[in-house]
């Protein structure tokens, strides 16, 4: 396996930094832990705020992975969105990145740009996937994929953000099922499609 180069470990050392400090890391902190100089980890990223915004693309990179995982096509439009669903309820729960990020980082301005940026690309993927699901006749013609994708992603953003202020957590599989009523009412599909379906 290769070693991680310099930048790789200050991202790594960052990203630790930032859960430990609950949104807030120096550099100077991140540079010790990353066991560089502070100047190696300004040369690299420039600027804290340059190192937070790399932070927050690498974790979108992540999430739209999960998002744009690819299903057997033979799967019913509506248990194959589910179990995307399932997929970015864990994701999202699983990373300690997450709550930081679509919760108190994401207020900076930094983060401002990224969000932007990676929200026009998962509206997209949502569209796309909602156009598919009207093409092979599980979703009803009515229904505009780049309104409905937008409202979708819009939804498990804010409910995520909602359920990590909570001081105790709804389960995971409870909130996928909640939000799968809201996304399945929102494309014309039965609410009461299979949502018993096993994880992949």
């Amino acid at each position: 396996m290769a070693r991680p180069n310099a930048s790789e470990k200050i991202l790594k050392a960052a990203k630790l930094c930032l859960i430990e400090g609950q949104g807030t890391f120096e550099m100077a902190d991140v540079a010790k832990a990353a066991d560089v100089s502070e100047g190696l980890a300004y040369h690299y990223f420039k600027s804290k705020a340059g190192l937070t915004s790399a932070i927050i693309q690498d974790f979108f990179e992540r999430y739209i992975a999960v998002v744009n995982r690819r299903f057997d096509g033979s799967i019913p439009w509506g248990e194959r969105e589910f179990q995307r669903l399932q997929n970015v309820v864990d994701f999202l729960y699983e990373d300690p990145l997450a709550s930081i990020i679509m919760g108190k980082v994401d207020s900076l301005p930094q983060a401002s740009a990224v969000w932007e940026l990676a929200q026009v690309e998962l509206n997209e993927l949502s569209a796309r996937n909602i156009q598919n699901g009207i093409e092979r006749g599980h979703i009803p013609n009515a229904i505009d994929p780049g309104i409905a994708g937008a409202a979708i992603m819009g939804a498990i953003r804010q409910a995520f953000t909602y359920a990590m202020s909570q001081s105790e957590r709804p389960d995971p599989d409870a909130l996928a099922t909640q939000l799968w009523q809201l996304i399945a009412g929102s494309v014309g599909l039965e609410t009461t499609i299979r949502t018993v379906a096993a994880r992949p």
